[in-house]
């Protein structure tokens, strides 16, 4: 695998986060308050929003994370580690997940499972139900793996889990609330999305540099 310096990574990757950020909330700004004449590139600029250029660069590190994971159970394998098998759930977990922002999979579950829950609220997002109990599911099983990692990993881990998790489903839920009480076709509603969207990425750029800070030290 390429030598990649973790630090230029993340910055490179926090610079296109950020950007990617304020551009996409500049364009939600122009298409609410003015009669904008590149709509198109709005919608291509538009986190909330699926084939768009951060859509794509998020699938693209999710993808990343799983190819390094993929390197990492490689090496674990020849070395008849004991957690060969969690390396190789996390690399196939993170391959779902680049899948699923291409094609928003998860989303698809909104609507049946509203109309079984009768589900409003925080829960008006339904997915984030089965999205929870995952969540708790793989922090039981992924425990001791996580705990028997060097401290600074085992710390970038957790940091990670808690921006992508509160990006993916805390902002989702509180999305969701928004969404029941008001609307979704609203500014605030697009700069809530982009909170969202901001501490999702940034938990995956966290987790792309504790995975390159791991190949450093292993």
């Amino acid at each position: 695998m390429i030598d990649l310096s973790p630090k230029r990574v993340i910055r490179f990757l926090i610079f296109i986060i950020i950007g990617l950020s304020i551009t996409s909330i500049i364009g939600q700004f122009f298409e609410y308050y003015t009669q904008p004449s590149a709509q198109e590139i709005i919608d291509k600029l538009n986190v909330d929003g699926e084939y768009t250029i951060p859509s794509l660069f998020s699938s693209f590190s999710l993808f990343s994370c799983s190819v390094i994971l993929g390197w990492i159970s490689r090496k674990k394998w020849q070395n008849n580690d004991k957690y060969t098998g969690k390396w190789i759930g996390l690399s196939v977990i993170f391959f779902y997940l680049a899948v699923d922002e291409t094609i928003s999979l998860h989303e698809q579950l909104i609507h049946p499972l509203r109309k079984l829950l009768n589900a409003t609220g925080i829960f008006y997002y339904t997915w984030v139900i089965p999205g929870l109990i995952l969540v708790i599911a793989v922090l039981l099983i992924y425990w001791k793996f996580v705990q028997a990692l060097p401290p600074k990993i085992k710390y970038l881990f957790f940091l990670s889990g808690a921006f992508y998790v509160g990006g993916a489903i805390g902002m989702e839920m509180i999305n969701g609330y928004y969404s029941y009480l008001y609307d979704s076709e609203m500014f605030i509603y697009e700069i809530l999305v982009t909170i969202e969207e901001f501490f999702e990425m940034l938990g995956v750029a966290v987790f792309i540099y504790g995975l390159l800070c791991y190949l450093k030290l292993d």
